[in-house]
């Protein structure tokens, strides 16, 4: 396929999407939602929230004698306990998540919903992939703090002992300096995670190298075309900011959709049986437990179906916009037209 743009890898994407979820079936698209939405999570990390709130003194007013810093053995082991669950979760997450973002790929470069040749074919290679992502993060990290280590303490500094303070101009310039770090800390974390995901992963997926040749294939790609790829994160960025929007609206809307005729039933069931006694008071209670349980899942499934139909534009953006640069994925986006096979003279014998 030919080279495309940032820009113009916008629309063919949106048909490869569409083409993808149509004719709609509420079972595809919830299976294509859902392992959209895991691959997203293999980007991200659960940490279990640690930490000890209660005041010693608390303690030792109520007469139990704390251990490490107000804690007492019981509520250390419980602790304890929900740290090792959340970080277990937490790492079960990241290993299907990671392995999803492998099937996302294929299923959007082969236009399939087919998920088990891609999970067999794609296990070895999650291990390698955690590790690398986790390392990559472990990096910037380090990077990203010694940056603003410096800055950080310099606007901690400058905070008046005093709370009862105005603001003055020193303090709005400090908060908005505070603002654009944190700002940079999570644009480098996002660049990290469309830099490997976007640029290092296809390579891997479609030309089946290893992730050193990938490193060094995206480097290649990202140093021949660097204005290509800046406008390439730069669009991405613009598109993540107008489908949030998007998608906010459309599960907004359909809140209020599910939400009409749903508190319309409500209504009628209230005024059929709001005087029918005990029993009534009892149909009441249980339609309205099975109308919020049935409004739940109404808003969960669309939730799962626009998350998943705008993660899938995500993913066919990234590959049109590499088709034209890998040759392997190129074909499978726009397979090429059948060679010209030519027809043998055809020679008279008389």
């Amino acid at each position: 396929m030919r080279t495309l743009s940032a820009t113009e890898a916008i629309t063919p994407a949106i048909e490869r999407t569409k083409a993808m979820l149509s004719p709609f079936s509420l079972g595809r698209t919830l299976k294509l939602g859902l392992i959209a939405l895991l691959a997203e999570m293999g980007s991200q990390f659960l940490l279990p929230p640690f930490g000890n709130h209660v005041p010693h003194s608390n303690f030792q007013n109520s007469g139990i004698s704390g251990i490490a810093g107000g804690l007492t053995q019981q509520t250390a082991i419980v602790l304890a306990v929900i740290g090792v669950v959340f970080f277990l979760l937490g790492l079960t997450l990241l290993y299907f998540g990671s392995r999803m973002q492998f099937v996302l790929m294929d299923l959007v470069a082969y236009r399939t919903a087919l998920v088990a040749p891609s999970w067999r074919k794609h296990g070895p290679r999650t291990w390698p992939w955690i590790g690398i992502k986790i390392a990559s993060f472990l990096a910037v990290f380090a990077v990203v703090t010694a940056i603003v280590a410096w800055p950080v303490l310099h606007f901690i500094r400058s905070i008046p002992a005093g709370g009862s303070q105005p603001p003055n101009a020193a303090a709005i310039g400090n908060f908005l300096f505070l603002f654009a770090i944190i700002l940079f800390v999570v644009l480098a974390f996002m660049l990290c995670i469309w830099a490997l995901r976007d640029f290092v992963l296809p390579f891997v997926v479609f030309d089946g190298v290893s992730f050193r040749s990938a490193f060094s294939a995206a480097a290649t790609l990202i140093g021949h075309e660097p204005g290509g790829v800046l406008l390439y994160f730069f669009m991405k960025f613009v598109l993540t900011l107008a489908t949030a929007i998007a998608a906010e609206l459309c599960i907004l809307a359909a809140v209020l959709v599910g939400a009409i005729p749903l508190g319309l039933i409500g209504g009628a069931i209230w005024l059929l049986l709001h005087h029918a006694g005990l029993f009534g008071t009892t149909m009441i209670y249980v339609s309205f437990g099975l109308l919020t349980l049935i409004f739940f899942a109404f808003i969960v499934a669309v939730g799962v179906c626009v998350a998943g139909a705008v993660l899938l534009f995500y993913q066919a953006y990234t590959l049109y916009f590499l088709g034209g640069r890998i040759r392997t994925l190129g074909d499978l986006m726009e397979p090429p037209p059948p060679p010209i096979v030519q027809a043998a003279p055809f020679f008279d014998p008389a």
